[in-house]
């Protein structure tokens, strides 16, 4: 069967392909112009779809340039949100809007970060001029931008799971892949993320290496406690010992299973959803149903799912994680940014 559908999807594979190649080439020779706004832009994306720690890694570089004194705002697309145009994510003090108007990554952003206005918009041009003309930051951090062209970037910053290896390496539509490899030449810094769950394999490290660019490693590092749904803060100590079932809608769950085995908790069962999922009562109903059947003591899922699951009376925990930087990594974007 997957033979056939990708014989099927192969000339949509080519037309994919042609598309990115001209579009890129034109940006080169700078025929497509990409508009400077009046602040400086850091881009933090990647060449494959989803799995790589992205939300985390804008988090910790907002914090990192908030404590050096810049003024940063955050601007996203929004991706899976229920609304169109220029929408405030937050101003910085209050969460303005609900997670479905704004997509579950902004969400999980305003609630990670204090004094830091985001927007969303599909018109990232649109939406970097709103911020500027509301907010007038120094520095907006442009999430989810390396295919975006449009917009001047001072940083760009690409990420590259470690696990990559084990993606398929193709184009998107033929494997998990945005881009061609050799788009990465155009980025200033790559972070190899989530470096602590497996070490980079000799094969990846030498395509990376032929590309001659900063590269740094970073890694998950988990919160000493577990989260419920009233947002009580419960020690990890609890949970040593006990079982769980595991349910996500991420891009790379296996990341998440280790974090939970590195607790000594055992994983009876686990359920993957598509990434970006928005849970139906059906799918609650299915959670339940597999974990009665599992006969596990919790639930667990990421903080993304968490908080699309809403109010329930299932025992579900999620992990607060937070993106660990390489020091020389965040010296390399403030170089850039001089």
């Amino acid at each position: 069967m997957n033979i056939i559908l990708n014989i099927i999807l192969f000339p949509l594979f080519l037309i994919y392909l042609l598309i990115v190649a001209i579009r890129n080439y034109l940006y080169d020779i700078k025929l497509f112009k990409a508009t400077k706004l009046s602040c400086k832009i850091i881009s933090v994306g990647n060449i494959t779809i989803g799995g790589t720690g992205k939300t985390p890694t804008v988090i910790a570089i907002a914090k990192f340039l908030q404590q050096q004194n810049r003024t940063v705002a955050v601007l996203s697309r929004g991706y899976g949100r229920k609304s169109t145009g220029t929408l405030l994510v937050t101003d910085g003090k209050t969460n303005l809007s609900n997670w479905r108007n704004v997509g579950d990554e902004s969400a999980l952003m305003a609630k990670h970060l204090s004094n830091i206005p985001i927007v969303v918009d599909e018109n990232r041009i649109r939406g970097g001029k709103y911020l500027i003309t509301k907010f007038n930051p120094e520095i907006i951090i442009l999430d989810d931008g390396f295919q975006h062209r449009k917009i001047h970037r001072d940083v760009d910053i690409v990420l590259v799971n470690s696990n990559v290896s084990k993606f398929n390496n193709r184009i998107f539509g033929f494997g998990n892949f945005r881009e061609p490899w050799e788009s990465l030449k155009r980025t200033h810094i790559i972070f190899l993320t989530k470096s602590g769950f497996v070490s980079p394999s000799s094969k990846l490290l030498a395509k990376l290496n032929t590309i001659n660019l900063p590269l740094f490693k970073t890694d998950i590092n988990t919160s000493p406690y577990f989260l419920d749904h009233k947002n009580n803060k419960i020690k990890i100590d609890y949970f040593i010992g006990k079982t769980a079932l595991l349910f996500s809608g991420i891009g790379d769950p296996e990341s998440f299973q280790k974090t939970v085995q590195s607790f000594n908790i055992s994983i009876l069962d686990s359920i993957n959803f598509r990434d970006h999922k928005n849970y139906s009562t059906s799918n609650i109903q299915k959670i339940n149903n597999k974990f009665i059947k599992s006969g596990a003591d919790m639930i667990l899922t990421t903080e993304k799912d968490f908080l699309k699951i809403g109010e329930t009376d299932l025992p579900i925990y999620t992990i607060p994680i937070t993106m660990n930087i390489e020091k020389n990594g965040y010296e390399q974007i403030l170089k850039h940014l001089k």
